[in-house]
């Protein structure tokens, strides 16, 4: 069964895994500490975008390495995306943007096809919303050098059918935690990359019976 933006559609619109499979992929600090899964008054709004794409009669996403600094999330391997800024119109347009600007790509070209459950980061006090978009023809990155170091195009059938789901001990801000994180090709991802990757992912297996179980 090939994946199709009009099967991601349907999957879409029969309704999401939600926080629970999100949590699946927590790391040790959340779980142990408790974090709050819920926004407070004062927090910041943000958007990631997981964007499809064919090549090679393949689909594919893409990640940003992140470039190393001092902050929270320096480093780290990430969706397209950022905070939404005030001239954004909605979560949906700040997706667009960012993305844009982060990989080159026209956001003309790119097109909402669902949003998936949102994702409070306690750390950061971001909130953080979801989109998938598909992107049609085959895409020319020209990554923005401030905010990325390098893109990482991922094939998502190595996701789909046998995803490499690792545990490991890391040091994140001074503590030592212990994480689970998807391992493509020597990459790590994890946080709430991984958290919000695992729940398009099971939207995706709803839409493919055949690679459950």
């Amino acid at each position: 069964m090939i994946i199709s933006k009009e099967t991601l559609v349907k999957a879409f619109e029969a309704g999401l895994p939600g926080e629970e499979v999100q949590w699946e992929m927590a790391s040790s600090d959340r779980l142990i500490k408790n974090f709050p899964r819920i926004p407070r008054h004062d927090t910041a709004e943000a958007a990631v975008m997981i964007l499809l794409y064919r090549l090679n009669g393949s689909l594919f996403t893409v990640f940003i390495k992140r470039p190393d600094y001092e902050g929270i999330h320096g480093g780290q391997i990430s969706f397209p995306g950022g905070k939404r800024e005030r001239n954004d119109r909605s979560a949906e347009e700040t997706a667009l943007r960012e993305t844009s600007e982060e990989t080159g790509l026209p956001a003309e070209n790119i097109k909402i096809i669902g949003q998936l459950t949102p994702l409070y980061i306690h750390v950061s006090n971001i909130n953080v919303i979801p989109f998938a978009g598909w992107y049609e023809g085959i895409p020319v990155f020209t990554p923005q050098k401030s905010e990325v170091d390098f893109l990482i195009e991922a094939d998502m059938e190595s996701f789909i059918r046998e995803p490499v789901i690792k545990t490991g001990d890391f040091k994140v801000r001074g503590e030592n935690i212990r994480i689970k994180y998807f391992d493509y090709t020597g990459h790590v991802i994890w946080g709430a990359t991984a958290m919000i990757f695992n729940e398009f992912l099971e939207i995706i297996r709803r839409s493919r019976p055949e690679v459950r179980g």
